[in-house]
């Protein structure tokens, strides 16, 4: 047996696997699309190993489709083969070996890969809510859908089977279509990021799982170390799954050719109303190609916290940095940006060169504080080809000014000083008390201090030149502890000195009491907003010295009392 090293190259010589004893699928997608009323079209897409012994009858043989409604068979038919009938391939190889794959040569050991379509249009006898459209790898012929003999996770190999389910008892619904081949070649010690891109014309919501594939409709048996959600070998801890957009994650460790089957439920208003199947083939190779890589730099407006991450701040201004991605070995680059935040662009130059270059612009508008996330696929043009999606994160995240203060005393007033976020040169400031401006500052280098202020509360706001800004609330307080009472007052109603009051600051607690000559209390209060008014059980107090005992308590703890005399004048 003769093998072609370093490209993506016979899967006997790398696995072993006989052409005559080699089956004919390496994966199979199943979808519906709603035609109108009860009537839908369901379709099956085959990928074919072009080597497989049964292959010639991709052309010939139609699927056999069972309908069912719960666990009850409606009726069953075969779907017919869409033009071209002798399909298309799709190998996703090396260019120089495109033109003598097996599809193009049957003689030729280099793996090859077909696309055929199946559909037909049933019209369903009622809407319900348990419609199942079920394939048990059966044709009209003798040859059955069986998976390579080389199935390196599952023994036996097994005859794939799919099921998908559609509720349209409250409405019509069209399944996902999923837009990247069943097939998939990776190399060997090589990081991997695999997307099966699916899409739903009817927006709705989509949940992927990694599910047992059937063998005949009966879960296959895995091998030791292999499952359903852990179904490949990986380097350890590089293994992950993103059950929102179907993503694999792995770095392949070994020489493999694993069987992967998702199962995609569609949710619209958080009820499920359909799912579809996908049966794939990943095939680790032993190539030596590396996938492409891009990296920011040169970023304005935002601050590079990782390769892949950008920190910025509230606030509308510009962001932008490049990504100028590279290949190890120096290959082609092909640079296709994913959805982009709004308004933001993405302008690629050099593309499919050795050196693309990307250049991300975004007028931002004042978002809330959170992750913005773009992908970039880079595809080399290496043998085989290297694909890599790296997501991008733009993180609004606060930058907060400092304000730091020296409370005021009794003698002196307060200060404080105010400090801009790092990298915030130049910057603005201004300081109010209500609606008062107090302070302000203009393309400032340095910090500030300021004193002369009162006690009581501040709102500060800094700015920088981006459109960055931090409010900070901040408090002058007061070290002044305090308090006495006036040794006389008039309370004769001319509006001066009418109410005796306890003077003070910070009083925490207190308590006067006011005695006439023949020692009776004639007023008591624990309230410094409370006063005597000069009278006595209702009427009006005689002028003469009332004795008064005095005892405030600070929150710093201090107690402060006095006694003495206090003399009302009219």
């Amino acid at each position: 047996m003769r093998c072609y090293t370093p490209v993506l190259i016979v899967l006997l010589c790398i696995l072993a696997a006989g052409k005559l004893h080699a089956s004919h699928y390496y994966g199979i997608d199943m979808y519906y699309t709603h035609i109108s009323g009860n009537t839908y079209r369901v379709s099956l897409v085959a990928f074919g190993d072009c080597s497989g012994a049964q292959f010639p009858t991709f052309s010939t043989a139609r699927p056999r489709i069972y309908i069912k409604r719960g666990a009850t068979t409606i009726w069953q038919d075969f779907l017919n083969l869409e033009p071209p009938t002798a399909g298309v391939e799709v190998t996703a190889g090396c260019p120089a070996d495109m033109k003598r794959t097996n599809c193009v040569d049957p003689s030729s050991t280099v793996p090859g890969v077909k696309k055929f379509v199946y559909s037909k249009i049933f019209n369903l006898p009622a809407a319900a809510p348990d419609w199942k459209f079920v394939y048990l790898g059966e044709t009209d012929g003798a040859p059955l859908a069986g998976r390579s003999n080389g199935i390196t996770n599952v023994s036996p190999p097994g005859i794939i089977s799919l099921e998908a389910t559609l509720d349209n008892s409250v409405q019509p619904n069209s399944s996902l279509q999923f837009n990247s081949i069943a097939t998939q070649f990776y190399c060997v010690n090589i990081p991997v990021e695999y997307q099966p891109n699916a899409t739903d014309a009817d927006g709705d919501s989509l949940v992927f799982e990694l599910v047992p594939g059937l063998d005949a409709g009966v879960p296959v048996n895995y091998l030791p170390g292999y499952t359903a959600t852990n179904p490949l070998s990986a380097a350890a801890g590089t293994f992950k799954f993103n059950s929102v957009t179907g993503k694999l994650e792995f770095t392949p460790n070994v020489l493999q050719k694993s069987l992967v089957a998702y199962r995609v439920s569609e949710y619209r208003n958080g009820v499920l109303i359909g799912s579809v199947m996908r049966e794939m083939t990943i095939v680790v190779l032993p190539c030596p190609n590396k996938a492409p890589e891009g990296y920011i730099t040169n970023a304005d407006g935002a601050e590079i916290i990782d390769p892949l991450t950008v920190q910025t701040c509230i606030g509308k201004h510009e962001l932008s940095f490049d990504i100028n991605p590279t290949d190890a070995e120096a290959h082609s680059i092909n640079m296709v940006p994913g959805t982009l935040p709004d308004g933001a662009t993405l302008n690629v130059t050099n593309n499919n060169t050795t050196e693309p270059k990307g250049r991300f612009v975004w007028n931002m508008p004042d978002l809330p504080y959170k992750d913005y996330k773009f992908d970039v696929t880079y595809t080399d043009n290496g043998c085989p080809p290297q694909s890599l999606t790296q997501t991008y994160t733009i993180r609004i995240k606060p930058d907060t000014a400092n304000a730091s203060v020296e409370p005021a005393t009794c003698e002196e007033p307060g200060r404080i000083s105010i400090t801009p976020p790092a990298k915030w040169m130049p910057w603005n400031f201004k300081l109010v008390k209500g609606d008062t401006l107090i302070y302000s500052g203009q393309d400032l280098a340095t910090p500030v201090w300021y004193n002369v202020l009162a006690k009581g509360k501040y709102a500060m706001q800094a700015t920088n030149e981006i459109g960055c800004y931090s409010d900070v609330d901040v408090t002058i307080p007061s070290t002044c502890y305090v308090a006495d009472i006036p040794n006389a007052f008039s309370p004769n109603g001319d509006g001066r000195n009418d109410i005796l009051y306890v003077r003070g600051e910070n009083i925490d607690d207190m308590l006067l009491r006011i005695y006439n000559r023949w020692g009776q209390v004639v007023f008591e209060t624990r309230d410094a907003s409370k006063g005597w008014d000069g009278t006595y059980n209702g009427d009006a107090a005689p002028m003469e010295a009332y004795a008064f005992t005095l005892s405030v308590r600070f929150p710093n703890g201090q107690v402060f009392q006095k006694q003495g005399n206090i003399t009302l004048l009219r």
